[in-house]
C-alpha cells in the first residue's frame, strides 16, 4: 500500500500554510495544525504550500474512568475532569462518600474529586449519608458499624476479622467476648460496638493485674472496670485518630471537642466516659441531672485504682 505524504504546518493564511513543523509527514502524524497535500514551495527561504486545511481531529480513544474524559489538547490526547456528568445512565444511584456529602452519582464525586485534586476520596456506601446505620445499606461480605472519632457509619469488610483469635475480650457493655473480632462483629442497631475494657472474662471490679502495665484502672458509670491508657505519644495526639475534631458528648453529658478530649478527659476525671453522641449532647431531664451528680460522688478515689506505668 503507498502511502501520500504531505507537509504539516502551524500557519495558515487562506488558502496557503506556513511555518512548517513536519514535511514529508502523514495527517496522522502532524503535530501541526494545518495540512497540505502539495508540495512544499518556497518564496525567499520561507517554505509553504497551497490547499491548506485543518488537520483532521484525531479520535480520543484513551480510557480516563469515571468522573474524567478524553480530550485532544494541543494535538495530544489526554484525560481530563469531566464539566459535568450529562451522559450518565438515569440509573445512576446516589451514595455517601468518605467526606461524608452525598453526591447524585458515582460520576458526580469523581468529577468533584477530580476537580479538587482529592484523591482520597472514595464511596462509603449506596445512598445518602446517614446519622447511624439503621439506614446504611451495605454490601453482603461487610457490616456497618460506626468510626469511633468521628460518629460516622461505614461498612467493614468481614474478612478483615480473624474470628480464630482465642484470646477472651471484655466489652465495656460488660459483655465476654470469644475474642475482639467478636466484639467488633456485633454492634447494636445504630452501629456502636463496645471499647475494650480489658481482656479476659469481664471482672466485677479493679483488681491488680486486670491491666496491662501501661494502662490504669477505672469504673464505667455502670461500676465496670475498664482499662484505660493515659501515657499517649505527642504523634498520636496530634495526628491520626485525634486529626478529626468532631465534637463528642460523653456519658457525664459533656459536649467535648473531639474524640482525644474524651480520652484525655478520662485520665483527668478518673473513670470511663462512653461516647453517647456526637456534634451535640441530647438534652436531659433535672432528675437525670441529678442521677449524675450522683454517680460522681460515688465514683472511688484515684489511689483506690491501679496507678498508670511509670513513664
Amino acid at each position: 500500500m503507498i502511502v501520500y505524504a504531505g507537509n504539516c504546518f502551524y500557519h495558515r493564511l487562506s488558502d496557503m500554510c506556513f511555518g512548517i513543523s513536519e514535511s514529508d509527514t502523514t495527517e496522522d502524524q502532524c503535530s501541526g495544525q494545518f495540512y497540505s497535500d502539495d508540495d512544499l514551495k518556497d518564496l525567499d527561504g520561507y517554505a509553504f504550500a497551497d490547499n491548506c486545511r485543518d488537520v483532521a481531529e484525531k479520535p480520543c480513544d484513551l480510557d480516563c474512568g469515571v468522573g474524567r474524559e478524553c480530550r485532544t489538547v494541543h494535538n495530544e490526547n489526554r484525560c481530563v475532569c469531566k464539566e459535568n456528568c450529562s451522559d450518565q445512565s438515569t440509573e445512576s444511584q446516589p451514595l455517601c462518600a468518605s467526606n461524608n456529602v452525598t453526591y447524585k452519582s458515582e460520576c458526580s464525586m469523581e468529577v468533584w474529586k477530580c476537580d479538587n485534586d482529592y484523591s482520597a476520596l472514595y464511596k462509603k456506601y449506596d445512598g445518602e449519608c446517614q446519622k447511624d446505620c439503621r439506614n446504611v445499606r451495605c454490601p453482603s461480605d461487610t457490616i456497618c458499624m460506626l468510626v469511633k472519632n468521628t460518629g460516622e457509619p461505614f461498612c467493614y469488610p468481614t474478612q478483615h476479622c480473624n474470628l480464630h483469635d482465642k484470646e477472651q475480650i471484655c466489652g465495656t457493655d460488660g459483655i465476654t467476648y470469644k475474642n475482639l473480632c467478636a466484639m467488633r462483629l456485633s454492634p447494636d442497631i445504630y452501629g456502636k460496638i463496645p471499647a475494650i475494657a480489658h481482656k479476659g472474662q469481664c471482672a466485677s471490679k479493679c483488681r491488680p493485674n486486670l491491666c496491662d502495665k501501661h494502662q490504669r484502672c477505672v469504673l464505667s458509670y455502670k461500676s465496670r472496670p475498664v482499662c484505660i491508657r493515659c501515657n499517649f505519644p505527642s504523634k498520636f495526639l496530634s495526628s491520626g485518630e485525634c486529626s478529626m475534631k468532631v465534637p463528642a458528648c460523653g456519658d457525664d453529658y459533656f459536649l467535648y471537642k473531639s474524640y482525644c478530649d474524651v480520652l484525655k478527659a478520662q485520665c483527668e476525671k478518673n473513670r470511663y466516659i462512653d461516647i453517647i453522641d456526637y456534634e451535640s449532647c441530647p438534652s436531659i431531664t433535672p432528675s437525670d441531672t441529678l442521677m449524675k451528680l450522683n454517680q460522681l460522688r460515688l465514683q472511688p478515689k484515684f489511689d483506690t485504682l491501679q496507678p498508670s506505668a511509670p513513664q
